[in-house]
């Protein structure tokens, strides 16, 4: 049977889908789904065999494979603005009383930053978070 083309058009559609919503992978695994189906119709295999194929490659693509597609490009995510800065080290350059603004330089910049306890001009600091336009700094342990 000529079921092949029909795979063919939907592993298209599907990888299509995928490129245009990236880092989702769901149709990246339907269209490996597809791919499979198409293969097995071109070996000869009834179109309930080729369903049967598509659904179990999509769902173990789904289930095994997707997983590990996400944690891979999670690590290439580069930080980039205020998110590079979530675990730098600053100076202190105005100090910083207990629930106050004070001042740290980093990579060049001053910002205002506040951290639960006294820190004095010259001391090391870790941004722990950015909040607007102020740093949250933890004391260097």
């Amino acid at each position: 049977m000529m079921s092949w083309y029909i795979w063919l058009f939907l592993f298209l559609i599907f990888l299509g889908v995928e490129i245009i919503t990236t880092g989702v992978f769901y149709f990246l695994c339907l269209s490996t789904g597809a791919l499979f189906a198409m293969l097995f119709s071109l070996l000869g295999a009834s179109f309930n065999v080729e369903l049967i194929v598509f659904c179990t490659v999509s769902l173990g693509s789904i289930l095994f494979i997707r997983p590990l597609l996400k944690k891979y490009i999670d690590k290439k995510k580069i930080k980039t603005n205020v998110d590079a800065l979530i675990g730098a080290q600053a100076d202190v350059v105005d100090e910083i009383k207990d629930g106050k603004y004070g001042k740290v330089k980093i990579a060049g910049e001053i910002w205002l930053a506040v951290c639960d306890e006294n820190v004095g001009i010259g001391e090391k600091v870790f941004v722990e978070s950015v909040d607007g336009t102020k740093l949250v700094v933890k004391k260097n342990i």
